[in-house]
């Protein structure tokens, strides 16, 4: 799903978004490539959504150790944190240059 108001309040709240901004780049190289690889992978012609993005990302952020030390830290296991910052970089990196739409 697209970022949502209060997915952005909650992911504020815990200090994610900051978490976010701080050490964006790696975050949104993560976005591209997962677009990337949707686009290269759907068939041609077809609009890649960000939510056909998310599917390919969040195996890489379920496993990318800044966001799990980052989650431990703060004890926000539930699994939708993830899903809450998957949301969130994907929000900023569409607007980024370099994003095929």
């Amino acid at each position: 799903m697209a970022l949502t108001l209060e997915e952005m309040q909650r992911l504020q709240k815990v200090s994610l978004v900051a978490f976010y901004e701080k050490r964006s780049a790696p975050w949104d190289v993560l976005a591209k490539k997962s677009h990337d690889f949707a686009k290269e992978s759907f068939p041609k012609g077809q609009d890649i959504r960000v939510d056909d993005v998310a599917k390919v990302l969040m195996p890489l952020l379920e496993v990318a150790e800044d966001l799990q030390k980052e989650l431990a830290s703060k004890r926000l296991v539930q699994k939708y944190w993830k899903r809450f910052f998957a949301n969130l970089v994907l929000d900023k990196a569409k607007d980024k240059p370099g994003w095929n739409k």
